[in-house]
């Protein structure tokens, strides 16, 4: 009878250690996330699709080791980096790295660099092409299961080939939130705005937001 006892108490105490991981789990939030710093897992893979001022764009990202994807996007680009002055169409793609470095609990933290090629047809100019080095902090906060928050920290700096070429220096700050409806699939919103200071002309206002949707498979 005491080892039948015992074994109950075993058993009663493995199913609350299991409960409170699964606890813990989700105060922690999902595994990955579309907008903040957490990667898919390693072999694990996520597509999204976003519309919003100044691009509409497609991405892949697959894990390929822990904390770390890497993948493309591609994008229907119609404002110059994000500046309101000059309307101009075009197209825009680029590599993706992500990398998250940090996690404890709710809280995560990462980088981004998206290098990529770019070419617009303005009115005023002709054809623009060039090249952009972004780089990305971003913080994430899981407020709940299905619910988090992300800050987000940008320099998507980047190079104007030609006369009216130049080095560029975008200062962008913002926030976006994400819900997943499951554990697969996400939608969110996120906004930044900020100056960029030019070599060869004032600096300007840069404005980047949009909505979209993300699923991991």
């Amino acid at each position: 009878m005491k080892t039948v006892l015992t074994l109950i108490v075993m058993l009663a105490g493995a199913a609350f250690a299991a409960d409170e991981v699964k606890a813990e789990d989700l105060n922690a939030g999902q595994a990955w996330s579309a907008i903040g710093p957490k990667t898919v897992a390693q072999g694990s893979n996520v597509i999204e699709g976003s519309l919003g001022y100044s691009a509409i764009s497609a991405s892949y990202l697959r894990g390929f080791v822990p904390g770390l994807n890497l993948g493309v996007r591609l994008g229907f680009v119609y404002g110059v980096e994000g500046m309101f002055r000059e309307p101009s169409p075009g197209f825009k793609g680029q590599l993706l790295l992500k990398w998250r470095f940090l996690e404890s609990g709710r809280v995560s933290l990462g980088l981004t660099f998206e290098p990529g090629v770019f070419t617009y047809g303005s009115y005023l100019q002709g054809s623009r092409t060039g090249l952009s080095l972004p780089i990305g902090l971003r913080l994430g906060i899981a407020a709940s299961s299905a619910l988090s928050v992300a800050v987000l920290v940008d320099l998507p700096m980047w190079v104007e080939f030609g006369t009216f070429g130049g080095f560029n220096f975008p200062i962008l700050t913002g926030g976006g939130a994400e819900y997943f409806l499951t554990s697969q699939f996400a939608v969110f919103a996120r906004a930044r705005i900020g100056p960029t200071l030019r070599t060869l002309r004032p600096a300007e206002v840069t404005f980047d937001a949009s909505v979209g949707v993300a699923y991991r498979f």
